[in-house]
C-alpha cells in the first residue's frame, strides 16, 4: 500500500531567515519563503512517524491537521534533528510512550544529558537500533553515513526500502555506497545545504561545516534525478529561493527542491 510524505521542514536547522539574520530578498520581489528546520513525516495508519524531531515542531505539526503521531525517528545529534524532543516532556501531556527511534550512540547522548534522559528514560518508549525497526507497520532502515561525529554518529532513514531520507552527509565521495542507495529508492530527499564550496557564511568557512554542494550533487547524480528531491537548505543556499537562476537551474536539471509542506504518495 502507497505510503503518503509529508515534508515538515525543508531548511537547514537554522531555518530560513535564520535567527539574527534579515530575511533573504527573492529575485522575483519580496522575501524567499520562510522554512523550518528539516523534518519529513510518513503518514501511517496508526499516525505520523516523523523523521527527525526539529525545534520547529510545534509550528510543523499544523501540517498534519488532526494526525496523531505513531512515533518518532532521529537522523543525529545536531540542534535541527533532536531539539524538538523538548517538546516532549512532562509539561507535554499527550506524548507519553511515544515510540523513538535512534542509534545506541544518539542513546548514549541522550541519557548522558538532561534534559533529554528524563524524556528518553520516561516520557518515551525510546528503541535503539544500529539496524532495521518496525513501527507502525512500516519498516525503517537505519543507514550510516559519514557526518561530523560532534556528539552521535549519523544514520540515512530508508522507508519500507521506497523512500530514502538523508538531511545531513558530508561529501559523496566519503560514502562509495551513496549512488547504489539511493538508485535503489524510488525517492530521496539529499542534502543540499550550501550551493557551492564558495558559499560566503559570514564568520565560517563552508570547510568547517562540510556538506556536499549542490552542484556537485547536480553533477554526480545526473542519471538519478527524477526521484531526488534536494533538502536541508542553508539560508545563503540561493535554491531556497525559487525565483534564483540556481534553482531554475536544478528544476531545468529533473531535480526537485523540498519546500514545507510538500507531499509525495510513494
Amino acid at each position: 500500500m502507497p505510503l503518503e510524505f509529508v515534508v515538515l521542514g525543508s531548511a537547514q536547522d537554522g531555518g530560513v531567515p535564520q535567527l539574527g539574520s534579515s530575511h533573504p530578498v527573492s529575485a522575483a520581489g519580496g522575501l524567499v519563503p520562510t522554512r523550518t528546520a528539516s523534518s519529513l513525516a510518513v503518514l501511517t495508519e496508526a499516525g505520523a512517524v516523523l523523521l527527525d524531531v526539529s525545534p520547529d515542531i510545534r509550528h510543523q505539526l499544523a501540517l498534519l491537521g488532526e494526525s496523531a503521531l505513531a512515533g518518532l525517528a532521529i537522523t543525529h545529534g545536531h540542534m535541527g534533528h533532536y531539539a524538538g524532543l523538548l517538546q516532549f516532556g512532562k509539561e507535554a501531556a499527550n506524548a507519553q510512550e511515544l515510540p523513538l527511534i535512534v542509534t545506541p550512540s544518539m542513546l548514549s547522548f541522550l541519557e548522558a544529558n538532561q534534559p533529554w534522559r528524563d524524556i528518553v528514560t520516561s516520557r518515551l518508549a525510546t528503541m535503539a537500533t544500529a539496524s532495521r525497526v518496525s513501527l507502525a507497520g512500516v519498516q525503517f532502515e537505519l543507514i550510516p553515513v559519514p557526518h561530523r561525529a560532534d556528539y552521535t554518529d549519523t544514520v540515512a532513514i530508508s522507508v519500507e526500502g521506497s523512500v530514502l531520507y538523508l538531511p545531513d552527509i558530508d561529501r559523496w565521495d566519503a560514502w562509495p555506497e551513496a549512488e547504489a542507495v539511493i538508485a535503489a529508492h524510488e525517492l530521496a530527499f539529499l542534502d543540499a545545504t550550501f550551493w557551492s564550496p564558495d558559499e560566503v557564511l559570514g564568520n565560517r568557512s563552508v570547510a568547517e561545516v562540510p556538506h556536499p554542494p549542490v552542484i556537485d550533487t547536480l553533477q554526480r547524480f545526473s542519471h538519478l534525478a527524477d526521484r531526488i528531491v534536494l533538502t536541508h537548505l542553508n539560508h545563503t543556499n540561493p535554491v531556497a529561493d525559487p525565483a534564483s537562476p540556481e534553482a531554475a537551474e536544478v528544476v531545468a536539471a529533473g531535480f526537485r527542491i523540498a519546500a514545507d509542506g510538500m507531499r509525495f504518495v510513494v
